[in-house]
């Protein structure tokens, strides 16, 4: 399945796997519109957040989603149903505007196949407080956090994919 938002491009990366952290409490709702709230919502799974604040990072975001998708929503690969994974591709949007913020959530909509609505949150949450509490330093690339069953940051890394992210966030899940 060919997952289209925009360009395909791959960029060096920034990885870490940290002691465990409590995620800053933030709110959401997906394009499905089912309210949702973090990290209480993702409790008793492991969750992978997937932040873009702007359109550069969601280039870069891109080179996740057939990956995760193909791994933890689709569930293609022989042994892929044995991980219940709680995924969550999260745009943040810097406007105050609610007309502007709802010709986004339109746009993405409209380009994003039905069985991923439910795992595209707009937040409902302050954007700049989020950026800050989360550490997002570099608007331009995405980042990824993966959070234990009790919504613990344990994983971090930002910019495009590559394997040895991946394998990283693979390992701590199985």
């Amino acid at each position: 399945m060919k997952i289209i938002w925009s360009s395909f491009t791959i960029l060096i990366f920034f990885a870490t796997s940290i002691k465990a952290q409590p995620i800053t409490n933030f709110t959401g709702h997906t394009l499905n519109h089912q309210q949702l709230s973090f990290p209480l919502d993702t409790k008793g799974k492991f969750t992978i957040l997937c932040f873009a604040t702007s359109l550069k990072s969601q280039n870069y975001l891109q080179t996740w989603l057939d990956p995760i998708y193909q791994k933890y929503i689709a569930k293609t690969g022989i042994m892929d149903d044995a991980f219940d994974v709680n995924v969550y591709f999260i745009p943040i949007l810097k406007t105050s505007s609610r007309n502007i913020q709802e010709n986004i959530e339109k746009q993405f909509t409209d380009m994003t196949p039905n069985d991923l609505r439910s795992h595209v949150v707009f937040s409902d949450s302050p954007s700049e407080p989020l950026i800050s509490n989360l550490k997002i330093s570099d608007a331009s690339l995405p980042y990824i956090y993966l959070l234990d069953k009790n919504g613990n940051i344990i994983y971090k890394t930002s910019g495009g994919y590559t394997e040895d992210k991946f394998d990283a966030i693979d390992d701590l899940i199985e």
